[in-house]
């Protein structure tokens, strides 16, 4: 005899279907505008305040496909002086790592912030590869001005963290590589964040920076702060223990994200640098 489907059976499987269809329409959405969710456009172009007067230029540094990357620019106090590249997180812009620049400027050290493609006018696109390759222009342009490899330091904050690991496995010849808040792989921190959705399936820029860490060969320090809800300490840790010697994690259990300079990181970074990085030279 032959069965039929009953009402009951027919309303669950048309619940079935708009659950179906409204989680694609989801995980479609979120495919879609990944990277609006991952980049934060800022127009601003902040000039450096009166503390800096003097210390900092304003540049455009030439992004690898031409694109103007508005950039502070803090020489060194001397030639023996190491030099910053630093990349910094993805919210806010060079204004809100002012008095993080003006500590550098007061050691002495050289200094230069680009602003990403994306934002203070710039008008390009982001991706992990652009971004990388920006990145290698920027050191490109700090070596044209006859800042020897040596004493460059790749300094990543945050997003910017992906960025540094990837220049730093591609060049022997830098001084140190310094992480300020970083991910193991943005995949990883997203996939914490949106667990209900295939995001290694999805994610257009990787940011692979565990892969990538086992080639780096540079001196490398990692801070992660023990109250980050951004990026937990455990993603920082795992990439801690992908690193090649020498290395050195400073954990600050207080510190939220990119909190690390409010609990005495740059005490960590004098001494990573005095101890390990520009030991011995005269």
């Amino acid at each position: 005899m032959r069965r039929t489907t009953g009402p009951f059976m027919t309303v669950t499987l048309l619940i079935l279907a708009a659950v179906l269809v409204a989680y694609l329409m989801l995980v479609w959405g979120l495919y879609v505008a990944q990277r609006s969710l991952l980049y934060h456009p800022n127009g601003d172009r902040p000039r450096p305040g009166p503390g800096l007067a003097g210390s900092v230029s304003i540049e455009d540094v030439p992004s690898h496909d031409g694109l103007g990357l508005f950039s502070w620019w803090a020489p060194p106090k001397d030639e023996g002086a190491p030099v910053l590249l630093y990349f910094h997180g993805n919210a806010g812009s060079q204004l809100d790592r002012e008095e993080r620049m003006a500590a550098f400027v007061a050691r002495g050290w050289g200094v230069l912030m680009p602003a990403y493609r994306y934002n203070a006018g710039a008008d390009g696109k982001p991706s992990e590869d652009a971004l990388i390759a920006d990145g290698r222009s920027a050191l490109d342009w700090l070596l044209a001005r006859g800042i020897a490899p040596g004493r460059v330091v790749l300094f990543g904050e945050s997003l910017g963290s992906g960025i540094a690991t990837a220049l730093a496995a591609e060049r022997e010849d830098l001084a140190a590589l310094v992480l300020d808040a970083p991910y193991d792989s943005v995949t990883d921190v997203a996939a914490r964040l949106y667990w209900y959705v295939p995001v290694r399936l999805l994610l257009k820029d990787n940011f692979d920076s565990v892969a990538r860490i086992g080639r780096v060969r540079i001196p490398v320090l990692i801070g992660h702060g023990g109250r980050d809800r951004v990026i937990p300490e455990r993603h920082g840790r795992r990439l801690f223990e992908a690193a090649n010697e020498p290395k050195h994690f400073a954990y600050k259990p207080d510190s939220g994200h990119v909190e690390l300079f409010d609990y005495g990181f740059l005490d960590d970074i004098d001494a990573f640098f005095n101890q390990v990085v520009f030991s011995g030279r005269g």
